[in-house]
């Protein structure tokens, strides 16, 4: 069963940028109010979604197996991260 990698990437994006952003706070989001810092967070994942849109690597089909992979990849990543 095959399955596009659009659900697993947007998945993957947000827990990897919500792991990275939990662990490195003054990396992405400098002295900002919780405002300001949700619409970086946000727009930090948008625009990645948005490369992945123009490239058209979202609409490539991998096995059901990697796509599930790539979910519980994010999901361990941004537990650990905190």
């Amino acid at each position: 069963m095959y399955w596009k990698l659009r659900i697993p990437l947007i998945m993957g994006v947000m827990g990897v940028v919500s792991g990275l952003v939990q662990k490195f706070p003054n990396l992405f989001l400098v002295n900002t109010s919780y405002f300001i810092s949700s619409a970086i967070f946000f727009g930090l994942i948008g625009i990645i979604i948005t490369i992945f849109e123009k490239t058209g690597m979202n609409e490539k089909k991998v096995h059901f197996i990697i796509g599930v992979g790539i979910i519980l990849f994010s999901i361990i990543f941004d537990y650990l991260m905190v």
